[in-house]
């Protein structure tokens, strides 16, 4: 059999690391921008119930 190619190689790492690279970038835009909120959805915030004062 013979040696792969060290192109090969580099073309392999290249293309990993550029996938990983988009994969970054794309987490980061999702961060920064997210997606549409529902505006009839409430926020988690809103659903948790206070906890009353105990009466003294």
């Amino acid at each position: 059999m013979d040696e792969t190619p060290k192109t090969a190689i580099r073309g392999m790492i290249f293309y990993v690391l550029a996938l990983l690279v988009l994969g970054v970038l794309a987490g980061a835009v999702y961060t920064i921008y997210g997606h549409p909120a529902d505006p009839s959805e409430q926020p988690a915030a809103e659903t948790i119930p206070q906890k009353a004062l105990a009466p003294q």
